[in-house]
């Protein structure tokens, strides 16, 4: 992608929980209302065009879980993903590789058009592969928000939200040590009555997005 920007808009219908029909209101660990956290992050997965997994996480709850993973979790997936937008730069010399990224000024984006094509193209474009996620059967999305807006931010070295696309999930699901499994897993009996199964739809995948 080779426009950078951050812009702060409405919270779009896909992020909504679909359970309800509405935004969602509290986190999922600790019930606290989300408007009351400094930011939070929702998570769906769908199959089908229709979603089987959702959840809503404040911000402390996530970076509890977070702590959780294994260190060689983080920094597998995190040199996993600074290796895509590597690539990515490549693809778009001039516009932020090298000892150049540093020196580009994302700016926030005012213009309501601007940003709303900005946040399409985070949902509608796997991160890693570029797919587009029409042509997917199964994906992940997850997005960052604050109050009632979601931020849409693409930088030289990241994006949000994300979209995931079934086979970079899976891919990238490799990277998740047992431990992470195991917590992962936890979450899941806690929360949802069990790990991913068959209900998931999704066995073999993990929140490494998340």
């Amino acid at each position: 992608m080779s426009v950078f920007g951050i812009f702060f808009g409405p919270i779009p219908e896909i992020f909504w929980s679909t359970y309800s029909g509405k935004p969602f209101f509290e986190c999922i660990q600790c019930t606290v209302p989300l408007i009351e956290s400094n930011t939070f992050v929702i998570q769906k997965r769908f199959v089908g065009g229709e979603a089987i997994f959702e959840m809503a996480m404040c911000e402390r709850c996530r970076e509890k879980m977070v702590a959780e993973y294994s260190e060689e979790t983080r920094r597998n997936i995190s040199q996993y993903i600074r290796e895509q937008f590597e690539k990515l730069n490549a693809e778009h010399p001039g516009e932020g590789d090298g000892e150049g990224t540093a020196k580009i000024e994302v700016r926030q984006i005012d213009d309501p058009e601007a940003g709303e094509s900005l946040l399409e193209q985070c949902i509608d474009f796997c991160v890693v592969c570029g797919a587009k996620r029409a042509d997917c059967h199964r994906y992940s999305l997850t997005g960052l928000c604050r109050d009632d807006e979601i931020v849409a931010q693409v930088t030289p070295i990241g994006r949000t939200p994300l979209m995931v696309c079934e086979k970079c999930e899976s891919g990238m699901s490799d990277l998740v040590s047992q431990q992470t499994r195991d917590s992962w897993d936890r979450f899941m009996a806690e929360h949802f009555g069990g790990p991913p199964g068959v209900e998931m739809d999704s066995p073999s995948t993990y929140p490494v997005a998340f």
